[in-house]
């Protein structure tokens, strides 16, 4: 009876940890064909950023982050 206990153990152990690395594995190539994606959309959607011309703004916020963080 114990034998099968543990033979039991060891295949939904192996089962379990094998479903997570595929999923894993599954889950880096999507990424991957995401980034590839994203990439090939940002022809046609390019993401400009502003220019931060107003260094009263970025003193504030830097003013407003050490405050925050208690310095």
């Amino acid at each position: 009876m114990s034998e099968s206990l543990i033979g039991q153990a060891v295949n939904v152990t192996l089962i379990g940890m094998s479903v997570v690395f595929v999923f894993l594995i599954v889950l880096v190539f999507l990424m991957k064909g995401l980034g590839v994606a994203v990439r090939a959309m940002e022809k046609y959607f390019p993401q400009t950023v502003p220019a931060v011309q107003d260094n009263a703004l970025i003193a504030v916020a830097i003013a407003a982050a050490k405050k925050f963080q208690g310095k």
